[in-house]
């Protein structure tokens, strides 16, 4: 005899236990699985349901085109589900495009988070070809069948619907109670006489009671109804409660502007929660609850009654905590202020200027009073600014991680790989630089040497356009004579020198056309003062500063016989060549050295009116803002930006350079906007291509090293020489005595 044991008083009232119908094949779980699958493949939309539908509804014209879409849909799926999954998982994801999409023009937020939740990361080409290859498939049938597809798989996949433990039977006769005991539920011994296993009618009496318990509480709850002056009321309620009756406490209106000010923020109820338990303190309790439960209907209803009296008070004092009519007040205040609020704040006190200069001279106040002024809340400039300062929490405190952040900036004309790289993860990481892996290295007894191969070029961009001289107007057709297209540096610079007035900066390797840079800022000048085809020349003047005296004669030749064509008379200004005043009237460009131009703008009189009709400043060189002669150039250039601020002219400076290390700096500086102005051209821009050469020599002795020196030096320059390269010589010490 078997043991009584506890699961089977549990099951007594079920037939769990029952074995007549157990057999092993339904027990078997492969079986069991692949039975379920069949009945989801046929109740639910699949992909030979799709293709039976197209079949049955389609002519037999349009078949191979919808198959084409088809197969489109179905390489989509593969790509965004994966090969490697199979071909029935590829199916299903192909009919998870075709529901997602069949209603969709275009590939929207909605359904790029669907296919992420569904299958994770997918490359975007493929969405966009299954949304397109769907939207035509979808183009030959009426919006009544594609509803009936997917609706006729939906209701077949509900009818045959199993839910789990369904097939579990009951019995109620196997046991009686004795039903001469009395039980009572949930305390009611009355309303029930007896008790039932009937689990639906225990549900209904229960949903029963909690709807008569919540229909009393709602009852309770609409006897305080939040009118008006609600916040008011309960506002009062708190302070006669906390304060007793004692002065020196806040009033309540000043109580009613902070709450309202609080409740009105953008602040989750948690935040909100902890800061009112703040303010309030724990006699506030009750309050808080109360604010927090009605926040929403305070607000609404303050805003929409604003003729309440304690509400109009309440607002103007909300208005002085804010900022707008604000006394003067005497004590320690500290105030932060965006740059962007101060700003609006500025052009805001300018424009009531403006507008009360036009009321004393028309006289007409009901015109001019709302007129012109800005229109902007200070509200949301304080929520904003309060968003700011909350984000500002979780910025770094280092500067140099402010800085990193600077760094990660692009410009859009900026080409500098060593910036790009001092970004990456693994240099801001410390990891080991290292040569590059085509290095050569030779290495013997008397010496070690190190060949580093010249970068690859930067490879073209989408937008690059090589812009051939042809295609220019008539000037420039004229200035560019012999020219058949200008190289791929210039074309990149060319909208903006040939065609705004922008300050600009070019930082190219030496040889790469920036004298031709210069050429079309010179050119976009000319094209300024041409009028029914003449060109007015007493209205302009060009200035290009060069470093040395030969530099600025072999730029005189190379501009006179370039805008000879046009008229345009150039002339050395230097030490060396000076001009009488006729000469320099007759003049439209001058060619002069730093020293000299310094010179002639310092002087108060007398050359005044040349320095005046200067309308572009070409500074040659840059880069020695860093030499000794740096300080004459640096008051160049300030001396122009003051001209231009005091009588509010416009003068262009461009400024060369071939390389520049803090390339922002000087165009700040210059005042050039890096966005539109600044270019930066590295290494991979060179017309040819330049290789490095590192010879190092082993001996310590003096003079052993000085002969090895010029034993491998001779060695290399008669290699070379050989080959029949050109060579050019250039000495280099580690200090100037040698």
């Amino acid at each position: 005899m078997a043991l009584p044991r506890l699961t089977g008083a549990l099951r007594s009232f079920s037939n769990v236990t029952k074995h007549e119908d157990y057999s092993e094949e339904l027990a078997d779980l492969t079986t069991k699985r692949s039975k379920l699958h069949g009945q989801l493949l046929k109740s639910d939309l699949t992909w030979k349901k799709i293709i039976k539908f197209v079949d049955d509804n389609l002519d037999k014209r349009e078949h191979q085109t919808v198959n084409g879409d088809l197969k489109t849909i179905l390489q989509a799926a593969k790509q965004i589900v994966g090969a490697e999954n199979g071909q029935e998982a590829i199916e299903s994801g192909a009919v998870f495009l075709f529901k997602t999409f069949h209603r969709k023009e275009c590939v929207g937020h909605n359904e790029t988070k669907a296919i992420k939740q569904m299958f994770g990361p997918f490359p975007s080409s493929s969405a966009t070809a299954a949304c397109n290859a769907t939207c035509r498939i979808a183009s030959h049938f009426t919006e009544e069948q594609l509803t009936a597809l997917i609706q006729m798989a939906e209701e077949q996949s509900d009818e045959n619907r199993v839910v789990f433990g369904k097939n579990i039977v009951f019995s109620f006769d196997m046991h009686d109670l004795d039903h001469s005991e009395e039980l009572p539920v949930n305390g009611e011994a009355d309303a029930q006489n007896t008790i039932s296993l009937d689990y639906n009618k225990f549900l209904n009496n229960q949903l029963n009671h909690l709807q008569n318990y919540c229909g009393e509480k709602s009852d309770l709850k609409s006897l305080e109804k939040v009118d008006d002056s609600f916040l008011w009321s309960e506002v009062g309620k708190y302070l006669n409660e906390s304060q007793g009756g004692t002065p020196g406490g806040p009033t309540t209106e000043d109580l009613c502007c902070t709450l309202y000010e609080m409740l009105a923020s953008t602040k989750s109820g948690d935040e909100l929660q902890n800061e009112l338990f703040e303010l309030l303190g724990p006699e506030g309790f009750e309050l808080i609850e109360k604010l927090l439960q009605n926040r929403s209907v305070i607000l609404e209803r303050s805003l929409a009654c604003p003729n309440d009296n304690r509400f109009q008070a309440l607002q103007e004092q909300c208005k002085k905590f804010i900022g707008e009519n604000a006394k003067p007040s005497y004590g320690c205040q500290v105030t932060i202020q965006s740059e962007q609020e101060r700003l609006l704040m500025k052009q805001y006190r300018r424009e009531e200027k403006r507008n009360a200069r036009k009321e004393k001279q028309t006289g007409e106040d009901a015109e001019v009073s709302g007129e012109g002024l800005m229109c902007f809340d200070p509200k949301e400039l304080r929520m904003q600014r309060e968003l700011s300062l909350l984000n500002a929490r979780s910025m770094p405190v280092l500067g140099r991680q402010r800085e990193m952040e600077f760094e990660k900036i692009h410009y859009p004309h900026v080409y500098d790989s060593r910036a790009e790289a001092m970004k990456t993860s693994a240099f801001i990481g410390g990891a080991k630089v290292f040569l590059p892996e085509a290095v050569q290295r030779e290495n013997n007894k008397m010496y070690e040497e190190v060949k580093i191969p010249h970068s690859e070029p930067m490879p073209i961009g989408i937008e690059e356009k090589i812009v051939y001289i042809k295609d220019l107007d008539e000037i420039g057709q004229l200035a560019f004579k012999g020219m058949k297209r200008l190289n791929r540096i210039q074309s990149i610079v060319f909208e903006t020198a040939y065609n705004t007035n922008e300050n600009m900066l070019i930082c190219a390797p030496t040889g790469a056309g920036k004298t031709n840079i210069a050429m079309l800022t010179i050119l976009h000048e000319i094209r300024q003062h041409v009028q029914q085809g003449v060109i007015k020349k007493d209205e302009f003047k060009i200035v290009y500063v060069a470093p040395m005296k030969a530099l600025a004669a072999e730029m005189t030749n190379y501009f006179s016989k370039r805008l000879e064509p046009l008229g345009i008379t150039v002339k050395e200004l230097t030490g060396d060549m000076q001009l009488s005043k006729g000469e320099i009237l007759r003049t439209q460009m001058l060619v002069t050295t730093p020293e000299k131009w310094d010179v002639v703008t310092r002087k108060s009189v007398g050359d005044v009116a040349l320095s005046q009709m200067v309308k572009l400043l070409i500074l040659d060189e840059v880069h020695l803002l860093h030499e000794d002669r740096g300080p004459v150039l640096e008051s160049i250039v300030a001396r122009t930006l003051r001209q231009v601020e005091s009588t509010q002219s416009m003068i262009r400076i461009l400024g060369l350079s071939a390389t520049l290390p803090n390339y922002l700096d000087v165009a700040t500086f210059l005042h050039v906007n890096p966005y539109i102005g600044l270019f930066y051209f590295d290494g991979r821009f060179r017309p040819v291509p330049l290789g490095q050469t590192f010879v190092g020599i082993k001996t310590a002795n003096k003079v052993q090293q000085l002969n090895h020196m010029d034993e491998v030096c001779y060695e290399n320059v008669l290699k070379q020489i050989m080959a029949g390269h050109q060579l050019i010589f250039k000495e280099f010490y580690h200090a100037r005595t040698k």
